[in-house]
């Protein structure tokens, strides 16, 4: 299951941010508690295996980018199998953000909500391919 996490957002220029803060990083605007979706996509990851003092070696960390643009930097359990543009979960513990590879399952749930954002017909369709290939066809 997808969590969600704390987040803001701006209401002059809709700029969203994570984790929360008081003011918009652009301009002096109080934001607006929200939450979003604990899924997003990798921009970049990489493994330090001589990590800044307090970090167990390996430290496997990754960019990762949320539904609505906002960017943050996560810790993971490993980065093989790891791609820029992967779909990854990611979990808020402490203020500290974990990501995690996303199942089958899960990638499935995300495949859905997203095509439903994009619209009825094209949710139309991918359900129907989506019963041809479950069905053998």
């Amino acid at each position: 299951m997808i969590e969600t996490i704390p987040a803001s957002r701006c209401p002059r220029c809709e700029a969203l941010v994570v984790p929360p803060a008081a003011y918009c990083p652009r301009h002096p605007v109080a934001m607006v508690p929200t939450s979003v979706a604990g899924v997003g996509d990798v921009v970049s990851f990489t493994t330090l295996h001589s990590p800044p003092e307090g970090f167990r070696s390996p430290l496997h960390i990754a960019l990762v980018e949320l539904d609505g643009g906002a960017r943050l930097v996560c810790h993971g359990a490993e980065t093989r199998g790891l791609r820029i543009g992967s779909s990854v979960a990611i979990e808020a513990v402490d203020n500290v953000y974990y990501f995690s590879h996303l199942g089958m399952l899960d990638r499935a749930r995300l495949f859905w909500r997203r095509a439903g954002r994009a619209g009825d017909r094209v949710n139309a369709i991918a359900r129907s391919l989506a019963k041809r290939v479950w069905r053998g066809r």
